[in-house]
């Protein structure tokens, strides 16, 4: 049996999330490894985009960010709310880039992040990895996504989960920021359009258990064809997202971002929870905090958010009627407007 290392902190995942919460253990002087299946760190398939309120959380450099937007478009069926804010609300990055600006800053700190080395069991104390290395850990984190490892081991299912498809799109024309809210072509959730550098990456989700992918996927193709998004040189990708939340503190062990289920099962955004979850993590186990505010918070946010998710799965054959209310509502009311721009930044 080969000899087992012995870490204070064993990070399962290398997203956001899971870095996010090395880089805060290893600058506390904890040694931490972060164990990461993939060949590269952040290789995962995401519209890109970050807010105000991820950057204040992650200082991300002036070079990563890809796109600034300053306009945005929601529309509903009959009704069209064009904004622009006296700041950018949306900033786009590679998501490969960001996480190796993140696996560097971990390791800047004193703590390691190995590249393609999966975990295959969990034990009391340790983990085997790929390469039939035994690791031991005082604490496990879990920051391995919405199929995550270490929620299996904690026997915690996944019943909440949202499909996503998307398309990069070559694209040489100004840049797009637009949210389309359609029963149509999208049932209860809609359809994204982020700018990039040299793309756009237009896409769409929902829970399987109220809308089929198949039926999604024929209605998504005709509304791009509708936008006038050529996707003969696109892209497709398709990801789940675990939106799930049982918990996340289980002693020594913890969970962050989708393996916790702290995404939301409305907009699919979970580069916030991650990076607070991530956080919060490193604090439990430092013991700098006894209590977080700032999931309760998430917690809170996502069970509103998945209420009105559940109007909208009920209301059938009104959905539309009810989403061209909504955003005349807040066309109308600056103050509401005001109120849910700074939520969603």
């Amino acid at each position: 049996m080969p000899r087992m290392e012995r870490y204070d902190v064993v990070v399962v995942g290398a997203g956001p999330a899971g870095l996010f919460c090395a880089e805060h253990l290893a600058a506390a002087g904890r040694r931490v490894v972060v164990l990461e299946k993939k060949a590269v760190a952040g290789d995962k398939v995401c519209a890109g985009g970050l807010t105000e309120k991820d950057l204040e959380l992650l200082p991300v450099p002036e070079e990563l960010i890809e796109v600034k937007m300053k306009e945005s478009l929601l529309k509903a069926p009959h009704v069209t709310m064009y904004t622009r804010h006296p700041k950018p609300v949306l900033f786009t990055v590679d998501r490969k880039a960001l996480g190796s600006w993140q696996v560097a800053r971990v390791r800047e700190r004193g703590g390691e992040v190995r590249l393609a080395t999966a975990v295959t069991t969990i034990g009391e104390d340790h983990v085997v990895t790929s390469q039939g290395e035994r690791i031991g850990f005082r604490h496990l984190v879990g920051a391995d996504g919405a199929t995550s490892l270490v929620r299996r081991h904690l026997g915690l299912p996944v019943e909440k989960r949202i499909f996503t498809m998307q398309y990069r799109i070559p694209w040489e024309k100004e840049p797009r920021f637009e949210i389309h809210m359609n029963g149509r072509y999208f049932h209860s959730w809609y359809g994204w359009i982020f700018p990039h550098r040299d793309e756009l990456v237009a896409g769409v989700g929902g829970d399987p258990r109220y809308v089929s992918p198949t039926w999604m996927r024929r209605r998504f193709r005709r509304w791009l064809q509708r936008e006038g998004l050529d996707i003969s040189w696109a892209r497709y990708e398709s990801f789940p997202i675990s939106y799930d939340h049982r918990g996340w503190d289980f002693g020594r062990i913890l969970l962050v971002g989708e393996a916790a289920g702290l995404a939301s099962g409305l907009t699919g955004e979970g580069i916030y929870q991650a990076l607070v979850s991530g956080k919060a993590a490193a604090e439990k186990i430092l013991g700098t905090k006894s209590s977080f505010p700032e999931i309760d918070r998430i917690v809170r946010y996502n069970h509103i958010q998945h209420r009105f998710m559940r109007v909208l799965i009920r209301s059938g054959i009104f959905r539309n009627m009810v989403l061209d209310g909504i955003l005349l509502y807040l066309k109308l009311n600056r103050r509401m407007k005001m109120r849910v721009s700074k939520a969603l930044t």
